[in-house]
């Protein structure tokens, strides 16, 4: 359904440029061409979206929360309700934080003072969002976020009392990312590849740096997705992109890109934040559950300026005849598990957790069975089998299913259908 819908949107996308072009190139007052551009998006955003929901596109409005901030004027949004009419406008709002699915920056045109000036106005949706209660639905996508990118399931209270510096800071970041609307800036034309759509979004950060620190150039305050013409900037927090830390100097790859299908990218952000709000079935994504790979585009990494942390970030630099290869794609595939995995496995199922330092009964089995203990855990922890906390293992999949398929035994997640389908396809 997502690809179908998504070629549609590329298609209504075109037709509808191909009519401004040939209609209204003779405009040249610039608050009019804002709003054509403006209703080109919400246009776009109607033909996203589904009905009965009561989702609402609103144009030139406002945010607030508790305490009673309020955001900049915002180009355009999604939102969920009515909200507050803007004395005597009809046409303006203002919309509590919650409420608000969706915020876009929309420009004709999108070079590096345009991404600039959407950073900025981008950011009072960041403040807006700042100590906000988590809502049920938030908590979901946060921890799903966070077994995305640390591959480790969200720590209790006290070991969270226990993490350092680097495990608070990515705790904190999925957790904003989770309670602040997704924002996205939408550029009609502009720079006219991914090529260089990367190296203007480069030279703005090394422009704002090369002075010495700057605030407001944090991880959390990059869009959740910028769209030039045909290009892609993709920010990786795990809603839904969420690819796993690494164990280098700048251990965590915050921002990709890609080079087509711009439209499925934002259905993919907006559905995947619809489905968890409203419990959509993941049907609507449909029944392939691989992963486009995309662009390794900029990482980084905490770094501690005059007694306070910072970030410090690192250009993965491509030549435009790399970023023009076409991409891979990693299909979904289960785990095939060997008999003493197997008998781990089910220990887990059944009970929750292993002691691997005091279960007499795991250690005699590792005792017989001649395991090496620290590569045979290592080798569950690399397949996402299991993960680790306080010398005790627990299985990190969700709804597991174990299935006997041709003499040898598979077991993967099956919340979304997928084990069922990987073997109905078989």
């Amino acid at each position: 359904m997502i690809n179908t819908v998504s070629d549609f949107l590329e298609e209504f996308k075109k037709k509808a440029l191909g009519t401004i072009l040939k209609n209204d190139s003779n405009i040249s007052h610039t608050p009019t061409i804002g709003n054509m551009y403006e209703g080109l998006t919400s246009e776009i955003l109607n033909q996203a979206i589904f009905k009965d929901l009561d989702l609402r596109i609103v144009n030139n409005s406002f945010i607030y929360n508790d305490q009673g901030k309020l955001s900049d004027e915002i180009d355009c949004m999604l939102v969920a309700g009515e909200g507050t009419e803007i004395s005597f406008t009809k046409t303006q709002f203002k919309y509590h934080v919650q409420n608000v699915i969706a915020v876009f920056q929309v420009k004709k045109n999108l070079y590096k003072k345009d991404l600039d000036d959407a950073h900025e106005n981008l950011q009072s949706v960041n403040v807006v969002a700042e100590s906000q209660k988590l809502q049920l639905y938030e908590l979901n996508i946060f921890r799903d976020a966070y077994r995305a990118l640390t591959s480790t399931d969200l720590p209790d209270q006290k070991t969270l009392e226990n993490f350092n510096d680097r495990q608070n800071t990515i705790y904190n970041y999925l957790l904003l990312e989770a309670t602040t609307p997704l924002r996205i800036v939408i550029g009609y034309y502009g720079y006219s590849s991914e090529y260089t759509l990367r190296e203007g979004f480069a030279k703005l950060l090394q422009e704002k740096i090369v002075r010495g620190p700057v605030k407001g150039y944090h991880p959390q305050s990059f869009p959740s997705l910028i769209i030039c013409g045909n290009s892609t900037i993709l920010k990786n927090n795990g809603m839904p992109m969420g690819i796993p830390l690494l164990n280098e100097e700048y251990y965590f790859p915050i921002l990709v890109s890609s080079a087509n299908k711009p439209m499925y990218h934002l259905l993919e952000l907006i559905w995947t934040r619809l489905s968890y709000k409203f419990e959509i079935s993941s049907t609507i994504f449909g029944n392939d559950f691989g992963r486009e790979l995309s662009h390794t585009f900029l990482s980084c990494a905490e770094k501690k300026i005059n007694d306070s942390w910072g970030w410090d970030y690192s250009y993965f630099y491509q030549r435009k005849k790399d970023l023009a290869a076409p991409l891979g794609y990693i299909p979904w595939s289960p785990i095939e598990l060997c008999i003493d995995k197997l008998k781990v496995v089910k220990v887990l199922i059944e009970t929750g957790e292993i002691d691997i330092a005091n279960d007499s009964s795991f250690l005699a089995f590792i005792e017989e069975s001649k395991i090496d203990i620290q590569m045979f855990i290592n080798s569950m922890v690399s397949e996402n089998l299991i993960y680790t906390r306080n010398n005790k293992i627990r299985l990190f999949i969700d709804e597991p299913l174990i299935i006997s398929h041709d003499g040898k035994v598979y077991i993967g997640e099956n919340k979304n259908l997928e084990m069922e389908t990987y073997f109905l396809n078989k």
